[in-house]
């Protein structure tokens, strides 16, 4: 966690650094976070006295692949929708209710479609396949994203591509869930769950990371330049405050200019979120394809033992 938190943080917090990349700090988290890395790693395979996942675990392809799609699966999300809250209030003029429901139809469609998956899993006892078909729905619902970051854009418009991102989202957690369970025994149920969920949360860091550099690199840059010449030495304190941004009224060029900036920077937010996307297909391609009916009928239901 150290690791990631020390190479992370510093795409997000060199905008604000006195150098920039060039500042001392911000060169010092980034080699101390990647020296880190070997360092957790020998210290699990040479050092450790109790490993947290027995080695051969951690070089089972199908949970090796669990956990990259998980995290692969937030960090395409997180590049485009760690932003999405302010444009819905400042392009869309969405209150704070209203641009909540908005954003929370992705978690809400993710979390209604999911049992379905299951059910569908357990009929058909494959999750690999099922698991192949969050893939394009996924990409279709990052992609509308792209032509529909405008202001004329109906906001059921936008909810419903969070729908479809929401849907293929759970098709994968279910799938990837079960598939990061598959592989082991009754003992090691937690430590791989824990290991799954960790890669969930260091992909959601590194696309709020990429979202973060996408942000303040860009869009303080498009404002300045699309400001009228009179409002150009306010751009700063336009770009630090979202009350400012929405203060302007429609049809005034600083308006157009705010509206501008943002259609700008989330576009390249979203490209850069669907360019991740084909990378859960690779996820799943390297999972060993199981049927969990064939196997509970081979090695019996697991009806002894509790994990804490």
């Amino acid at each position: 966690m150290a690791a990631f938190c020390l190479f992370l943080l510093p795409f997000s917090l060199q905008q604000y650094a006195p150098n920039g990349w060039k500042t001392p700090y911000i060169i010092a988290m980034i080699v101390l976070g990647i020296l880190l890395f070997p360092a957790f790693y020998f210290w699990e395979a040479k050092i450790a006295p109790v490993q947290f996942l027995p080695w051969k675990f951690l070089k089972d392809r199908t949970i090796v692949g669990s956990c990259l799609l998980y995290g692969v699966m937030f960090l395409s999300i997180f590049c485009w929708n760690g932003y999405f809250y302010s444009y819905l209030l400042v392009v869309h003029r969405q209150s704070v209710t209203h641009a909540g429901y908005i954003l929370n139809s992705f978690s809400l469609a993710s979390s209604i479609f999911s049992p379905f998956v299951a059910w569908f899993i357990s009929w058909s006892g494959n999750f690999k396949w099922t698991a192949y078909t969050g893939v394009p729905i996924v990409l279709l619902g990052t992609a509308l994203l792209i032509p529909f970051r405008t202001p004329s854009t109906a906001p059921g418009v936008l909810a419903l591509t969070q729908v479809l991102v929401g849907l293929g989202t759970g098709i994968f957690a279910t799938c990837a869930q079960l598939a990061v369970m598959v592989p082991v025994t009754h003992q090691e149920i937690a430590a791989v769950t824990a290991l799954w969920g960790l890669f969930g949360s260091f992909g959601a860091s590194i696309g709020i990371a990429i979202a973060g550099a996408l942000w303040n690199n860009i869009l303080p840059q498009q404002l300045y330049n699309r400001l009228p010449e009179a409002s150009k030495i306010n751009s700063t304190i336009i770009f630090g405050d979202i009350s400012v941004q929405m203060s302007f009224l429609d049809g005034t060029p600083e308006r157009d200019a705010v509206v501008g900036a943002y259609a700008d920077v989330q576009r390249k937010m979203v490209i850069t979120g669907a360019c991740f996307v084909p990378l859960c297909f690779a996820s799943i391609w390297i999972w060993r394809n199981i049927n969990v009916k064939k196997l509970e009928e081979e090695k019996g239901k697991q009806t002894k033992g509790t994990v804490f």
